[in-house]
């Protein structure tokens, strides 16, 4: 699928050398799809939810925090860093997961769409020895809640943001969280534009508490 359509029903705008990107790296996520069945979303949803969600949660992220560096967690196929880094022009990206083929299936569609700004690295969180480094924290979630927050809270600096993304809200999960290293910020609907409909998507929005 060509990528005018979600693009401007979702009124976003961003340079013609960025979309091509995009449309190459959605391109080799439907033919994944079809091949490996690598991802549970359908070839008709890939760009909205690979592409349009990521750039929309780049346009509200930004108006609370331009990060020089930005860590995603449990990134699968690049989702959502590898939109994300065609908004946030400045920001450094590494995009981390456990799995061989999914990283090994990422660098490859980001050195031949000639992606910027952006690292891959293959690990389990836990062996990651970047604590307190990132301006801003993403994933689209490893688990639960509690457990995303865990992580992203290790990893984020001093008053930096995490942003969590949920398809669905839990408003008892949320609102049972209790994590002393975070303050919760609020929550971003991300209204999608699909073509017949639209869909609310969410950003849980934490801001990481200054050590005294």
């Amino acid at each position: 699928m060509e990528l005018f359509g979600p693009l401007k029903s979702n009124q976003i705008e961003i340079d013609q050398e960025d979309v091509d990107k995009l449309t190459l790296y959605v391109r080799k996520l439907e033919k994944w799809s079809l091949i490996h069945a690598l991802t549970s979303v359908s070839a008709r949803e890939i760009p909205y939810v690979f592409v349009v969600e990521p750039i929309l949660a780049s346009m509200s992220i930004s108006k609370l925090v331009n990060p020089n560096n930005c860590l995603d967690m449990g990134t699968g196929f690049g989702n959502p860093g590898v939109a994300m880094s065609t908004y946030l022009k400045r920001t450094n990206f590494l995009l981390v997961d456990s799995s061989q083929k999914k990283t090994a299936l990422l660098r490859q569609v980001i050195q031949e769409a000639k992606f910027e700004r952006i690292d891959v690295l293959t690990s389990r969180l836990e062996d990651i020895s970047s604590k307190n480094a990132f301006d801003l924290v993403i994933s689209r979630g490893i688990g639960p809640l509690e457990k995303t927050l865990d992580y992203a809270a290790e990893f984020v600096k001093d008053k930096g943001i995490i942003a969590i993304f949920k398809a669905r809200l839990d408003f008892i999960e949320y609102k049972s969280i209790q994590n002393d290293m975070v303050s919760f910020q609020g929550i971003v609907n991300l209204k999608v534009m699909y073509p017949s409909k639209e869909i609310s998507r969410y950003l849980l929005i934490y801001k990481k508490v200054q050590n005294s």
